[in-house]
Order: C-alpha cells, then structure tokens, then sequence
C-alpha cells in the first residue's frame, strides 16, 4: 500500500510514501476534521490511499486571490 499526494486543483502529482515509511498517525491524519479527512482523503480499491492537496503554485494563486478559495474547483 502507497500514500500518493496530488494538487486537488491542477492534478499534479507531489510524491508517494510507502505505507512502511509511515504509519497514518506519523502523517498528522489524525488531527484533520472529519470533514477535511472525507475531502482529501480517498481509498481506491487495491487499498492505495489518495491525498488531495495543494500544490505550492496552487497555494501562491490562492494567497494572491482569495476568492478563489470560494470555488470548489477552479483550474479546468
């Protein structure tokens, strides 16, 4: 099992830990709302979990223009 981390907006792809390297509780899963956890965090089905998160130009764009934090989705 692998821990693959991709930008919730622009799909790029940001790295990949293997399950052996940390444990979830090591990752800080544990202290994300359950709101936040059923957001970012998707299983598929061999069992790979899936983060979505920002990536560092993604988080530049939305400190630039914060309305953008108002959009679900905004790179198409």
């Amino acid at each position: 099992m692998a821990i693959y981390y991709q930008c919730r907006q622009c799909g790029t792809e940001m790295g990949t830990i293997s399950t052996s390297e940390a444990k979830h509780r090591d990752l800080g899963f544990d202290v994300l709302s359950r709101q936040e956890q059923e957001e970012m965090i998707h299983v598929d089905q061999a069992g790979h979990v899936h983060m979505d998160i920002l990536c560092e130009s993604c988080h530049e764009a939305t400190a630039l223009n914060p309305e953008l934090h108002e959009q679900k989705r905004w790179v198409h």
